[in-house]
């Protein structure tokens, strides 16, 4: 039953987070080299931006993204709390759980959560 196999292959690619980041770490880190090459032989400037203004932009962008990571989980963290007053725990345990990674990030998170209050 080749059939099965292919679902079940494709079902796990597209559940799983880890793939994603495997393919990305690795293209990005030959993308920088390549770029820094091309950036000394071609001696571009984005925009006119010097070395400071360039700073500036990189620390809003990993501001901005921080700030969409936080407000993401705890959005996730919310929906879990939400479904457990509604649904019985099967449920959320087959819909909204699936994947052990993000079980693990919601646990986490509502673990830190829970020792800033205490604090």
């Amino acid at each position: 039953m080749i059939w099965n196999q292919v679902y079940r292959f494709r079902s796990y690619l597209r559940s799983s987070l880890w793939i994603v980041p495997f393919i990305a770490i690795p293209l990005e880190l030959v993308l920088s080299r390549v770029l820094q090459r091309m950036d000394a032989l071609l001696g571009w400037t984005l925009l006119g931006f010097s070395v400071t203004g360039a700073q500036a932009i990189f620390q809003a962008v990993v501001t901005a993204t921080l700030t969409f990571i936080v407000f993401t989980f705890g959005s996730l963290l919310v929906a879990i709390q939400v479904a457990s007053g509604q649904l019985t725990p099967r449920i959320i345990a087959t819909i909204l759980l699936r994947d052990r990674l993000t079980l693990l990030f919601a646990l986490s998170a509502q673990n830190k959560a829970g020792n800033s209050v205490d604090q």
